[in-house]
């Protein structure tokens, strides 16, 4: 039977996770390509098959994953547009007659928004769609007040975020090195943050950070583009991969369970998936999950048998730098970012990244002596318990620095060329950024 009572948003942070004796639902179904119509279809039956249809009414916000998009550099790491066509397709066609449509989003990759949305098509689902692109961090903030929160006492984002009646999330299935090998619905949640509390704590405290947005960003509905999932590099620049799958959720934790099951990663490895699990918004136990769909889990996982999505730790990724790990090992801070660096050139300067010139690098606190001719220390908080004898020392500040600042600092102080340093990029990311700040101080949402 369907649930056609909305909720309000501080009765969706009650309600979940679900009652005892009800075990969450998770569909998996075969789409070999991004046929609008198919995946229309998909969604239309998943959402009747979770009871969900009736929900549809009111403000529907719709939260994809377009962190970034380019169509030579980036062109798998982003939710894509003719996905997002069939999903609204669905929602309309289910939905009442007088429910309106957002898109909400944050990049990163220090890019402005409205602009990676012009990269991934985004603004042509305009044109068949009476749908609104919403830039998250140009928009009207409130403040919400977290109980279960360890990191962040509360969390300030885009009203629609925290407050609407259909909350849909529509992963883009990667593997990513930063969150031990897994991007889905629960770390979708790190594009709701404003700037400023997006980077903070994005350490060895990012899996809680992860899950105290859970609070907020916690979708009535997940449809997940895995039609081609973003495999095996850096999580902007990495190769597709045809899986050929959309799973259909009402509950994010079991949805990323099974979706961590699809690439065999164990979901007990997954920190921001145990934190959720303590917290108590459900187990990880996939037996305890409802799976149902036209493939069977055990199927699509032999579609993935021979892929390794495992991850590496920094100093292990290649043997052209000498890389000194210190202690604590921070996947999702300086160690994870410096090998996202890494694997940007890997992604898509395979021929540089057999050539990459013969640094010394330190991340972290690290106990012993260092010779080097050339020095690069990655982090504010890097430091040497030992003698350091080196004749080029450099520096790349911040806990950890954002993506942005490590590719043009080490352009600059190391001359190390990086894919993502092209005109329009930089154009984006500094003219445009600079046009956007202007715009968020006169809005007074610089926050």
């Amino acid at each position: 039977m369907e649930n056609n009572s909305p909720m309000t948003p501080e009765e969706k942070r009650k309600a979940y996770p679900k009652p005892p004796g009800q075990r969450p639902k998770v569909i998996l179904r075969r789409a070999p390509d991004y046929d609008p119509e198919r995946i229309a279809a998909i969604v239309r039956d998943g959402l009747t098959e979770l009871g969900l249809a009736g929900r549809v009414r009111g403000r529907v916000v719709l939260k994809p994953n377009v962190v970034m998009a380019h169509k030579k550099i980036a062109p798998s790491a982003y939710t894509r547009p003719e996905f997002m066509d069939g999903v609204l397709r669905a929602l309309r066609s289910a939905g009442a007659a007088d429910a309106s449509y957002t898109i909400a989003e944050k990049s990163g990759a220090g890019l402005t928004t409205p602009r990676v949305f012009r990269r991934a098509g985004y603004r042509a689902l305009q044109k068949t769609h009476p749908v609104r692109l919403l830039a998250i961090e140009e928009a009207p903030k409130i403040q919400v007040e977290l109980t279960r929160g360890r990191l962040h006492d509360q969390i300030a984002t885009a009203s629609e975020i925290a407050d609407n009646d259909f909350l849909v999330y529509t992963p883009k299935l990667k593997t990513n090195y930063l969150t031990q090998g897994l991007t889905a619905a629960i770390k979708l949640n790190i594009g709701i943050l404003r700037d400023r509390q997006r980077m903070w704590n994005h350490n060895d405290h990012l899996d809680e950070k992860i899950v105290d947005c859970l609070e907020v960003g916690y979708p009535d509905f997940i449809a997940t583009d895995a039609v081609e999932i973003g495999f095996g590099g850096n999580q902007f620049t990495q190769h597709g991969r045809l899986l050929g799958l959309v799973v259909l959720a009402d509950d994010p934790l079991a949805h990323d369970v099974i979706c961590a099951r699809l690439l065999h990663l164990d979901p007990r490895s997954i920190g921001h998936l145990v934190e959720a699990e303590a917290r108590g918004y459900g187990p990880l136990d996939p037996a305890g999950m409802a799976v149902s769909g036209d493939i069977s889990l055990a199927e699509a996982m032999d579609r993935t048998k021979d892929w390794d999505v495992h991850p590496i730790r920094v100093e292990e990724s290649q043997d052209r730098m000498r890389i000194l790990s210190g202690e604590p090992y921070c996947s999702g801070g300086c160690h994870g970012v410096f090998l996202d660096w890494l694997y940007m050139i890997k992604d898509r300067k395979p021929k540089l990244w057999t050539k990459l010139p013969r640094w010394t690098v330190v991340i972290g606190e690290y106990n012993g002596d260092v010779e080097a001719k050339r020095l690069l220390l990655i982090g504010t908080c890097t430091k040497i318990n030992g003698t350091v004898k080196a004749k080029k020392i450099r520096r790349v500040r911040g806990c950890p620095p954002g993506h942005k600042r490590l590719v043009l600092e080490l352009f600059l102080k190391a001359g190390i060329w990086n894919p993502l340093i092209r005109p329009e990029l930089v154009l984006d990311g500094y003219v445009f950024e600079f046009f956007a700040l202007v715009r968020r101080f006169f809005r007074g949402r610089l926050g």
